[in-house]
């Protein structure tokens, strides 16, 4: 799937193809076999009860969705066994790089039930949950972890995806559908925390979250903001921020805000007839003396004498 804004390609990952040898389930079917690259879906069956195992880790985003039958899913988690029922609607969630121990059992040898394992580009989920989040929302989407949920929009779109793997669609319909499905999983199925508290969050910061920390300064020019404030616009620990900031502007966040303010205040000297004061207020200084300052170190004259050369 390509990113029209990004020029990306997601692709699920080489491993998602070796996770169907690790299940005791019989794979009736892929997607493999279509040529899509956007996702793959593999179509499993399974009767009786299983051996205890271990799923294959893979860099995607697995979404499992009961087609038929009915079993009991257990997993081990935190030192204990923990319970869920499948039936057609049913479905489950597996963060990309977690490795889950399983084992499943039917009412009998003679019940089988369906799955459909759906393996979503890890690289698009975090495309996405970066995009989901509104800016100046000081939150962000968490890994998605959920041992099972009914959600009969999803297994509707399984199935079609199943239908149209069959009927030869072209890979634009998986990329598609993969978008949505992230976005759909991303607004109903994810836990939201604070971003400060997340310890997983990469070092890094994206020209898009550049992007959209610099769209949140402009929109908040008039009132004091904080670094912690500013790392959460980000995306990333705060401890990290003002590095990363300065790497990629070539200077720190305080300093960038200032340019922005003088900027802003250069406008409004030129185009109103606003008090000198009034203006130090919309640029962020609660004191016109600060705010002389500031414009003189940055313009080498005074805000007066600016507007009135200008």
């Amino acid at each position: 799937m390509r990113d029209a804004m990004n020029g990306f390609t997601y692709r699920h990952a080489d491993s998602s193809s070796l996770c169907a040898a690790d299940k005791p389930n019989r794979l009736l079917e892929t997607s493999a076999s279509s040529g899509w690259t956007s996702l793959l879906i593999d179509h499993h069956e399974g009767a009786g009860r299983s051996e205890t195992f271990e799923t294959h880790p893979t860099e995607d985003l697995t979404l499992v969705v009961a087609t038929a039958g009915r079993h009991e899913l257990e997993s081990f988690s935190r030192g204990r066994w923990r319970l869920a029922l499948y039936q057609p609607g049913s479905a489950g969630l597996t963060p990309p790089g977690e490795r889950a121990r399983l084992r499943w059992r039917t009412p009998s040898d003679r019940q089988p039930f369906r799955t459909l394992h759906i393996y979503l580009p890890g690289p698009l989920l975090f495309a996405l949950a970066d995009e989901y989040r509104r800016i100046g929302q000081d939150m962000r989407g968490d890994l998605l972890s959920v041992l099972v949920f009914r959600d009969e929009t999803v297994a509707m779109h399984a199935n079609a995806l199943l239908a149209a793997s069959r009927d030869g669609a072209p890979d634009l319909y998986a990329a598609g559908a993969a978008q949505w499905l992230v976005t759909h999983l991303l607004s109903r199925q994810a836990g939201w925390q604070h971003v400060a508290d997340d310890p997983r969050l990469a070092a890094t910061i994206s020209d898009r979250r550049l992007s959209r920390v610099i769209e949140y300064m402009s929109a908040h020019l008039d009132r004091s903001l904080t670094l912690p404030e500013l790392a959460r616009e980000a995306g990333i620990g705060v401890h990290h921020f003002g590095r990363r900031f300065r790497e990629a502007t070539g200077m720190g966040p305080a300093a960038y805000l200032t340019v922005m303010r003088v900027g802003r205040a250069k406008v409004l000297l030129r185009t109103t007839d606003l008090a000198i004061a009034e203006i130090a207020l919309r640029c962020g200084y609660s004191r016109a003396g600060a705010f002389a300052t500031a414009f003189l170190r940055h313009v080498g004259v005074s805000p007066s004498d600016y507007r009135h050369l200008r």
